[in-house]
């Protein structure tokens, strides 16, 4: 049933424009938009930029660590290296057989039988003139001979001795004043040598004291063994210096020799 007021014509309401046929935006297609925008992923960097951010990165890290790190903390002191090497010593006795003109003495050690042309003297290392008789005694042809300490060297570490009595001392000892080059193969003890090599001297002079490396660091050895060069020939006396191993110069003992009053 049509009222008389009724319109009778059937009204639509308009489709709305699509996106691309209209100029403007809903302030929501807009907040779309942008959003859309911020997602995209930033264009790469060239190789030159990134090597410049990375070097920059860098210095600021390098420069941060300078700053806050304490100028006055106690720095880590290493030790003097006294030898070309380091070993762990294993304790195996050397050989006490005598060379010629060496002596053995009963607490392990040799003397050294040297002639200046006047007499015989005795050379060993170490201070022994700590003893209660200030003498040592020493195997001479089978029978005990006491040899008295006349003089220490403080500066080579050697020790001096005379005998009161009358012994027949053959030297048949060829030695060397020849400092062998370091590097240069040795050996040290006497029927049983032990190899070695001449270290770099660091701590000491080495007119005075040759630091040693090689076999020898791992072994015990007597004081005053022979230190030979390839050739056979004495060039020192072998001793200690604190946790070093060395030997002492044929050269500097006779200079020492000579010096004796």
């Amino acid at each position: 049933m049509i009222m008389g007021n009724d319109d009778e014509r059937l009204t639509t309401a308009p489709a709305p424009l699509p996106r691309h046929e209209r100029s403007w935006r809903h302030p929501s297609e807009i907040g779309q938009q942008r959003r859309a925008n911020a997602r995209r992923s930033a264009p790469p960097l060239s190789p030159l930029v990134a090597l410049l951010v990375g070097m920059l990165g860098l210095g600021l890290v390098a420069g941060l660590v300078a700053l806050v790190m304490p100028r006055e903390a106690p720095r880590e002191v290493l030790p003097p290296v006294r030898n070309a090497a380091t070993a762990t010593p294993d304790k195996s006795s050397s050989d006490l057989t005598d060379a010629p003109g060496f002596f053995i003495v009963d607490d392990g050690r040799f003397v050294l039988a040297v002639n200046d042309g006047t007499e015989d003297l005795f050379v060993t290392t170490g201070d022994v003139t700590s003893g209660d008789t200030g003498a040592i005694v020493v195997d001479i042809d089978g029978r005990p001979v006491q040899l008295r300490v006349v003089d220490f060297d403080e500066e080579l570490g050697i020790t001096v001795l005379r005998t009161d009595t009358q012994v027949d001392v053959s030297v048949a000892l060829e030695t060397s004043t020849v400092a062998p080059a370091v590097g240069s193969r040795v050996t040290v003890g006497a029927s049983k040598p032990t190899d070695a090599s001449v270290g770099v001297s660091i701590s000491f002079d080495p007119k005075t004291f040759v630091p040693l490396a090689g076999e020898v660091l791992t072994v015990d050895v007597a004081e005053a063994s022979p230190v030979k060069d390839t050739d056979g020939r004495v060039v020192g006396l072998f001793t200690r210096r604190g946790e070093a191993k060395g030997y002492v110069p044929i050269s500097a003992v006779d200079m020492s020799l000579s010096q004796l009053p």
